[in-house]
Order: C-alpha cells, then structure tokens, then sequence
C-alpha cells in the first residue's frame, strides 16, 4: 500500500510540445522499463529519430514521457506511448511518428524510487484528484527525470507523474 505521506500534489501548467513518439503494447511496465546504459531500447530510438532528421534536435531542457494510452495507469498489459520532444517535427516514418502533445493543467506528483512502484504514484494523484473537484482529462503520463543514465543507484531514480485535469 502506498504511504501518502511521500508524496505531494502540485498543480503546474504543461507546456505544449512537438514531439517524435513511438506506440508500444506492453505485458508488464516494469520489465520494459528496466533499461540500462547498454541496453537503452529508447536511447537508440532517439538516435535514430536525430540521425534521420538532422534538421531537428531534443528540446533543453529535455521533456520526454510515457502516455497511458489506455485512459488509465496500469502496469500490466498496457498500451503506452513514448514521447521525446524535439525543436520541430521531423519525417514519419514506420518507427516513429510526430505530433504535437498538447499543453495542460496537471496534477503532477514526483516519485523518488524504483519504476514498479510508479502504481503508487498513481493511485496518490488520482485520489488527490478526486478529493479535491478536479477530474481527468487527457492521458495520464510519466515523465523521466533521472534514471539509468545519470543515476547509479534504481532508489536515486525521478519520474514525475503528470495528470491532466479541471477543476469540476
């Protein structure tokens, strides 16, 4: 069960950004995120999105995150999108497309710690939400913060977990 008292809801304003992303269906969340400098699957995806399109770079600071394509947070048979955003779009093409991810008001909550316990994350923000005359309105997303690339340790890792919403 999660101890709320780790987490803190912060309402903030999303930017709107063009991104490159690429869908992928998923059997469990934490195995697909268990990346490592060697084996980073979303790194070499990024380097190929810039090798292609060398017109283009990653935006400073770096925003990337994980849609919940489902409507929900689940980290079991899921349907998630990457999202890495870029200074302009790019060309589509089978491996990944462009778009534009729309800003909005969030409730987001950071979660310090191993990417299978993100759920509790989750499940703070979305009681939060209820308990306070909001209500969703977008996917819900992860965004990486510090992870396998500038972080030794899995308990040192960042996400923050970034809901849509308005005020009922």
């Amino acid at each position: 069960m999660a101890n709320y008292n780790d987490y803190r809801a912060v309402i903030k304003e999303i930017p709107e950004y063009t991104v490159y992303y690429k869908d992928y269906y998923v059997k469990s969340l934490a195995d697909f995120l268990n990346i490592s400098l060697e084996d980073n699957f979303l790194q070499d995806l990024s380097d190929k999105v810039m090798n292609e399109n060398p017109d283009i770079a990653l935006t400073e600071p770096d925003y990337n995150v994980m849609l919940y394509m489902d409507g929900e947070f689940r980290d079991k048979d899921l349907h998630c999108r990457f999202c890495d955003a870029v200074t302009a779009a790019g060309r589509d093409c089978a491996d990944y497309k462009f778009t534009t991810l729309e800003g909005a008001t969030a409730v987001t909550v950071l979660h310090r710690g191993a990417y299978s316990k993100l759920g509790e994350a989750h499940a703070f923000a979305q009681k939060w939400i209820k308990e306070n005359g909001y209500k969703q309105t977008g996917f819900a997303r992860d965004s990486a913060i510090d992870g396998c690339w500038n972080r030794d340790s899995e308990e040192d890792y960042l996400m923050e977990v970034q809901i849509p919403v308005e005020k009922r």
